[in-house]
């Protein structure tokens, strides 16, 4: 088998970036990939490109999670009419005060059942991440993360969130990409990898979860506990999974599994599409995270036009604030293209949520 053989694009490469080329080349040359699927958002990330799905054979890497351990997006439909929903300025004053954003932590420490061990971390950075197991749940983070309330097709009010593990991921995962690119998974780094890393995929979904609900005590939903066990769609796109074929990692990509609810969003201004995975196991079971940047952050606040993004925001409550120029829909790249790579392939589109309210906050 030719090392091209074990490379499954849904695009063709030629319409990938050098730089993101460049990392899908140098991880086919690794004796130990299985298979590399592309999805349609790829674009340049750390080792793994962004959009990557990897399977390794024996092996697992921290270099192809990445930093943000278990960053991902949960959806709910909170059954309100998005219609009768006339307060939209104060539900997102509300929203702020509730929910630190950027580089913000609680003020106080917020509990959490489980307390972090590590087989492998030196002691200041295993307490630098207990540090912030309790003081940053319930947090967004910055850049591309946000806390979104839309309207479904249905006309219901929707509640979507991206976020990840904060610091808790980017302090375990920085700390194993300095002992090595990838591990025997076997191995005792590869073993202590894998569960400090389960660890943060935990930590990274009741952050999700705890914003959640925040922002529902805000919206004055009760019995909220009900509307989550019904109505909640969760999923990740940083992670990896030890199964029978080998270790599945997933960088910036969403499992598809035949009947999966997923979450792909477009943008600040074009919204959320809920999808239902196919199972396509061609292309590992995956989808895309989103629609993917087509130039890097820097780029974006030097050249895209200020103005341009003010206006096509309008709308939608939500910052214009110069600080957050690389987040312009203009900086990604046409989810109408990336989903059309997608649809009836690895998934099938089932809702498409306007959005009605963005948070987001500047790195």
């Amino acid at each position: 088998m030719s090392k091209l053989d074990k490379l499954f694009s849904m695009v063709p490469l030629e319409e990938i970036e050098q730089s993101a080329q460049q990392q899908i080349f140098d991880v086919l040359e690794l004796d130990c990939l299985k298979k590399l699927a592309i999805m349609p958002d790829v674009h340049a990330g750390y080792d793994l490109p962004i959009g990557g799905v990897a399977l390794l054979d024996g092996m697992i890497s921290p270099s192809f999670v990445g930093y943000d351990i278990g960053c991902g997006m949960c959806c709910l439909d909170t059954q309100m009419v998005a219609a009768e929903v006339t307060t939209l300025r104060g539900i997102y004053n509300d929203i702020l005060k509730v929910i630190p954003t950027g580089f913000s932590s609680h003020a106080s420490e917020k509990s959490y059942s489980r307390k972090f061990k590590s087989e492998a971390l030196d002691k200041n950075t295993l307490q630098k991440v207990q540090a912030k197991v309790g003081t940053q749940l319930g947090t967004l983070g910055g850049g591309n993360h946000f806390i979104e309330l839309g309207e479904n097709q249905a006309g219901s009010l929707c509640i979507t969130i991206h976020s990840g593990s904060r610091n808790v991921g980017h302090t375990i995962g920085g700390w194993y990409m300095k002992q090595g690119r990838m591990f025997q998974l076997e191995s005792e780094l590869g073993q202590a990898y894998l569960q400090d890393m389960n660890f943060a995929l935990e930590w990274a979904l009741e952050n999700r979860l705890r914003m959640m609900k925040a922002v529902l005590g805000v919206l004055g939903i009760s019995q909220v506990s009900k509307l989550l066990m019904k109505n909640l769609i969760n999923e990740n796109h940083n992670h990896a999974v030890v199964t029978a074929e080998g270790v599945l990692h997933r960088k910036g990509a969403t499992p598809a599994d035949l009947g999966q609810l997923g979450v792909i969003p477009a943008n600040m201004r074009d919204g959320v599409y809920i999808t239902e995975g196919l199972g396509e196991t061609h292309y590992l079971s995956s989808a895309s995270h989103g629609c993917g940047r087509v130039m890097g952050r820097n780029q974006a606040k030097k050249t895209l036009d200020y103005q341009e993004f003010k206006d096509g925001m309008r709308g939608i409550i939500c910052s214009t604030d110069r600080s957050i120029l690389d987040e312009a829909p203009a900086a990604y790249k046409d989810i109408n293209y990336v989903l059309a790579k997608q649809e009836g392939v690895t998934v099938r589109v089932i809702d498409h949520i306007k959005p009605l309210l963005n948070v987001k906050a500047a790195e």
